[in-house]
């Protein structure tokens, strides 16, 4: 009897402190990621939560949302991490929860990231189309919708790109339609009038896959100049802007109040960096390309994190 209650209170204790262990880390309070829907966002975020749970112990999710939805959401702490901030195209955000309330912080990821308006080089020079004084000559080209008149993509639903690109295209006397669909939905269109020589124009970013699949031209626009530039968010009719993108610095966005709720975490961000073409590498493997079928995203990320033991080190030394 005494040798069974031994193995009895054995077998309790022995329970009892893996199961504490469990427990601790479960009971951490999980650090969430706002996603955008973008590919570059997505593998930024996919890596950050793979480090962060697999490196420091540390538990995530991840949430998709849109970049007007997680300013707020950082302000309240709904949300710990806007993982991709592109400024200047969040400026509105950035002046005033890091610069005014701060209550969010924010580190480089990577810096002077062109953005600007595009078309397929085959059109720019069978049509000789070099700068944007050239389109209206051949807006019946770029057509997208078929009403018959001419369409340029300006971006995705609520963000600010599109807004911008509008600005551009009414200021500038360019006589296209801007045109505003999910991104997913234009990459589909892209890819099908890439395939069948269909000319098309469309306002982009670098890093992202089209740049490492076709050959495309950016369409010339007048040299950007703070003087030229006046945005408003949300009130066209109070903005002007008749110049170019200045090139974008990218940087992740991180909650004040994650210092408190995760130190580790805190810290992490304070020591991120991604270098740009690693983030054209990891897209051009997310996304489904000639060439290049689409790989699944943990397997991706696996794959990079244990190619990349440096930069890895980097984000966690010390912590």
């Amino acid at each position: 009897m005494k040798k069974r209650r031994m193995l009895k209170i054995i077998t309790i204790v022995l329970v009892c402190s893996f199961g504490f262990t469990g427990m601790a880390f479960a009971a951490q309070k999980k650090v969430v990621i706002a996603e955008q829907s973008w590919s570059g966002s997505i593998a930024i975020s996919n890596i950050m939560k793979y480090v962060l749970e697999n490196e420091l112990d540390v538990p995530v999710d991840i949430v998709q949302m849109a970049p007007a939805l997680t300013w707020p959401s950082l302000d309240r702490g709904d949300v710990d991490v806007f993982s991709d901030v592109w400024w200047p195209n969040q400026d509105a955000g950035v002046q005033k929860y890091v610069k005014e309330r701060k209550t969010v912080e924010m580190t480089l990821s990577y810096e002077d990231a062109p953005q600007g308006w595009y078309i397929p080089t085959w059109v720019a020079e069978k049509y000789g189309i070099r700068s944007y004084k050239d389109i209206n000559k051949h807006t019946e080209l770029f057509d997208i919708t078929g009403d018959g008149k001419g369409d340029i993509w300006a971006g995705g639903y609520g963000w600010m790109g599109s807004e911008i690109t509008k600005i551009q295209v009414r200021d500038l006397g360019v006589d296209l339609e801007p045109y505003v669909v999910d991104v997913w939905v234009f990459l589909t269109q892209l890819k099908e009038a890439m395939r069948t020589d269909r000319p098309m124009i469309f306002y982009y970013w670098e890093p992202e896959w089209p740049f490492a699949v076709y050959d495309l031209s950016e369409i010339e626009l007048p040299p950007y100049e703070d003087s030229k530039w006046t945005y408003v968010e949300k009130r066209m009719d109070e903005s002007s802007i008749t110049c170019g993108w200045k090139p974008a610095q990218v940087y992740v966005g991180y909650g004040t109040k994650l210092q408190k709720k995760s130190p580790k975490t805190y810290r992490f961000f304070k020591q991120w960096y991604i270098p740009i073409d690693e983030v054209s590498f990891l897209i051009a493997e997310l996304e489904d390309i000639p060439g290049n079928p689409k790989k699944d995203v943990e397997e991706v990320v696996e794959e990079w994190v244990r190619d990349h033991p440096a930069i890895v080190n980097d984000w966690i030394k010390g912590i």
